[in-house]
């Protein structure tokens, strides 16, 4: 069998190389955040964070949205970066909240370098850093990627404390999980594969921790269980201290395990069924209208490097063993088990991705070594560097030409790219008016994204339904659908047709203009016109 024996990196390649790494992963995580306009979850979150920035209490709703730790991050670091008033921040400044996070979690996998090696530790920063779907939903104002950085945290967490650290790993890995249940309730499946895969991986090898001064869960010399209780009571403590908002709302704590059965219900499609094989061609090959989209670079490099796991030589490594086949089990069980739900978002499976990438780094190193002199060593450092040069490809356009295109695989009903032309249109009327414009959007999202960006407007009324009484608004806003209605209610006064808004694909709205508005809105585009 083969064992891994190629010269490690040395320190100075291995900081070189982690610098390139984070450099490139802050250069497509960070600039042009507002490029693509707020999809309506973005928008629902933005708008409880600043609610909750507003009135000190996060109202937690156990039926569609998820737990406070988003919000927490978000106003932790609006302090820290001076956002100023909720009413002045923007969209790029939210993001930023989401960037931050995935920037720590490519910088924690240094703390991975005993079970990965060197090599394998700056392959996967690399990988991490210019992947389309780790960076577009870095870019993204939801809870997945700060959920994938706890998942790292707990995992780096246990492992260093497998390998002889102290305690106060066990207490980071257990704030880190209850930090990971107040962030998304969907931590749970993540939780199961990492407990499943543990338990089958030291059946299979043994312990993870080294022979000499390591500590196994079943070990005599500590009480059975104790290590366990680092983890749960700190991870109990944050969990309820989040949700409550300090102990003072119970009732949320309550909710917060609840909400299961909820999840329990949507997790039969609820409107997002996908056929079981969606999330392998999100990780591998995906084809639409013309587009070519693939991440199998990092899926190849993940498989080869679960195989060595299983197979290679590790006589004087056992934890790395362990420890590899661990990560694969986990990685496996993940993707399998959001693969068997009908529920499929393509955001879900980014913590299962990750796992991949981290397997990947570990089968790039197994690779390098097998490459290692040479013709042989330039052939793979050569097809690596291409290998890369195509994912960063695919995520400059994923991130810019076409961050709100349907046939960007990792786009998900999103609000499209013309969108805020409806928004430049609305301020434009605006500024005719003396006071805040009266909007009505009869919309049966209830104006999502809109809400958002016109949440200083208090004369703007949001309708799922057009309204029995008639609308009086100088701005009518419907869903395409409702205009027939719209207009019988309004049939006796003048309005004028500014025609059709897209909002998601597939999905138009009308805007309908008071006459004496629109007239004035003309009128002051002519005198503009021809002023000098």
């Amino acid at each position: 069998m083969y064992s891994n024996k190629a010269p490690a990196l040395s320190a100075t390649s291995f900081l070189l190389l982690a610098i390139i790494a984070m450099a490139a992963a802050a250069f497509y995580r960070l600039p042009l955040l507002d490029e693509r306009p707020m999809h309506t979850d973005e928008a629902i979150l933005a708008f409880k964070t600043a609610d909750f920035q507003t009135t000190g209490h996060f109202h937690y709703d156990p039926k569609d949205y998820h737990g406070p730790g988003l919000h927490y991050a978000a106003l932790l670091w609006s302090k820290v970066a001076f956002w100023g008033a909720p009413d002045t921040w923007n969209g790029a400044q939210l993001r930023t909240v989401t960037a931050v996070c995935g920037l720590l979690l490519i910088l924690a996998t240094i703390l991975l370098t005993d079970a990965l090696g060197r090599g394998g530790v700056v392959a996967a920063m690399l990988l991490a850093a210019v992947s389309p779907m780790q960076v577009f939903y870095s870019r993204y104002y939801i809870m997945e990627t700060p959920l994938v950085l706890l998942v790292m945290i707990a995992l780096v967490s246990f492992w260093r404390y497998s390998q002889g650290g102290g305690r106060l790993w066990l207490l980071l890995g257990g704030i880190a999980t209850g930090l990971q249940h107040a962030t998304k309730e969907t931590f749970i499946l993540n939780v199961a594969a990492g407990f499943v895969a543990w338990l089958v991986a030291k059946q299979l090898f043994g312990p993870f921790e080294p022979r000499r001064n390591g500590f196994t869960m079943g070990s005599s010399k500590q009480r059975p269980g104790k290590p366990l209780l680092w983890v749960l009571i700190p991870a109990a403590i944050v969990s309820v201290a989040m949700y409550s908002g300090g102990f003072h709302d119970w009732e949320a704590v309550q909710n917060s395990f609840t909400t299961y059965a909820n999840y329990l219900e949507r997790s039969g499609g609820a409107g997002h069924e996908k056929p079981w094989h969606y999330y392998l061609t999100l990780l591998t090959w995906r084809s639409d209208g013309g587009l070519n989209w693939s991440e199998g670079l990092i899926v190849g490099l993940a498989l080869i490097g679960m195989g060595h796991g299983l197979v290679g030589n590790h006589q004087k490594n056992g934890p790395r063993q362990a420890f590899i086949v661990f990560l694969s089990l986990y990685a496996l069980l993940l993707i399998g088990g959001y693969s068997v739900l009908a529920y499929k978002t393509p955001w879900s499976i980014l913590s299962a991705q990750h796992a991949l990438i981290l397997l990947a780094g570990y089968g790039t190193s197994v690779l390098a070594s097998v490459f290692s002199k040479g013709i042989l060593r330039i052939g793979f450092r050569i097809a690596f560097g291409l290998g890369l040069y195509h994912l960063c490809f695919q995520t400059s356009l994923a991130i810019h030409r076409y961050c709100a295109d349907a046939r960007n695989p990792w786009v998900y009903s999103h609000t499209v790219q013309a969108f805020p032309r409806l928004l430049h249109q609305v301020s434009e009327l605006q500024r005719l008016e003396p006071a805040p414009m009266s909007i009505l959007v009869v919309n049966k999202d209830l104006g999502w994204p809109m809400r958002w960006y016109w949440r200083t407007n208090t004369n703007a009324r949001y309708e799922p339904a057009v309204p029995e009484a008639e609308p009086t608004a100088s701005v009518i806003i419907c869903d395409a659908e409702a205009l027939p209605a719209v207009q019988a209610k309004i049939a006796a006064r003048p309005y004028h047709n500014q025609g059709f808004y897209g909002l998601r694909p597939n999905e138009n709205l009308i805007m309908l203009v008071e006459q004496s508005l629109w007239t004035r809105y003309e009128t002051a585009q002519k005198d503009a016109a021809v002023t000098p």
